[in-house]
């Protein structure tokens, strides 16, 4: 009986550790989570601080963020650009009150009912012109007849 007490120990022994190890191993998960939050709250935060700084101070910003200032200022004129080509792409306009795409004959959002500003009517531009100068069709390269065999005549016997 000694045996089996001695294995009932190991055993009891190696189920403890494995126990700690999981244990420390979520210790480090949980961690590792909170400090992956912290990081990410304190990136938001500076990103926020940085839009502020940047209404803020778009026209009069210090020497050491202009060249930033300017890059920023220009790739949100691009977004800005890009969303009107996209928009127009899809044939949506934005209601200015919900930001919902709705279509651009629509005269009211079907998200929240404000009415629709109508487009203003697009001028057609007058071009005058000559008429077009109608060009000689290119001569055409002379087709080169190639001769064709005659067949031997069958003969009926």
């Amino acid at each position: 009986m000694a045996i089996w007490d001695d294995i009932t120990k190991k055993a009891a022994a190696l189920g403890e550790k494995a126990v700690k190890q999981a244990k420390d191993l979520s210790e480090v998960a949980k961690l590792k989570l909170q400090i992956a939050e912290a990081e990410k709250a304190a990136d938001d935060a500076y990103a926020r601080l940085g839009r502020l700084y940047a209404a803020a101070h778009a026209s009069d910003c210090e020497e050491a963020f202009a060249a930033e200032m300017a890059a920023a200022v220009n790739a949100e004129q691009t977004v800005k650009t890009l969303k009107a080509q996209l928009h127009d792409a899809k044939g949506v306009a934005v209601c200015e009150k919900c930001g919902a795409e709705v279509a651009k004959d629509a005269a009211f959002c079907s998200a929240c009912g404000a009415e629709m500003p109508k487009p203003a009517p697009v001028e057609a531009e007058v071009v005058t012109e000559e008429a077009p100068v109608e060009e000689a069709p290119a001569e055409e390269a002379p087709v080169e007849e190639i001769p064709v065999e005659e067949a031997p005549a069958e003969t009926a016997e």
